[in-house]
C-alpha cells in the first residue's frame, strides 16, 4: 500500500510547476513539495531542521526558494528514517 502512495506521491510532483531558483515563496507555494503540513513546516523552521523562514511583515513570513530546493534535494539522497522503521518491522 505505501507503494500506491508513493507511486501517488510522485506522480503528483510531476504535475507540479518547478520551484524557481530564485526568489521566495510562501507558505501554501513550497507546501505541495513537502511530505508534511504547514504547522509543521513552521515547528521545523524555527528548530533549524527546515530552512529558517523570512519575516517579511509582521503577518507574512516566506522562504528562500534556493534554501527550499537545497533542503528538497539532502532529504531525497538520505534514507528515511520512517522507511527504515517500517522496514525492521516487517523483518
Amino acid at each position: 500500500m505505501s507503494n500506491q502512495n508513493s507511486n501517488h506521491s510522485n506522480k503528483l510532483l510531476e504535475t507540479l510547476p518547478l520551484l524557481p531558483p530564485q526568489g521566495m515563496s510562501r507558505a501554501r507555494d513550497i507546501l505541495p513539495y513537502l511530505p508534511f503540513g504547514r504547522t509543521t513546516l513552521h515547528e521545523w523552521s524555527k528548530d533549524g531542521r527546515f530552512p529558517a523562514s523570512v519575516k517579511l511583515s509582521t503577518t507574512m513570513v516566506a522562504w528562500r526558494n534556493c534554501e527550499v530546493i537545497e533542503w528538497l534535494e539532502t532529504q531525497s539522497l538520505e534514507p528515511s528514517n520512517n522507511q527504515e522503521v517500517a522496514n525492521e518491522s516487517i523483518n
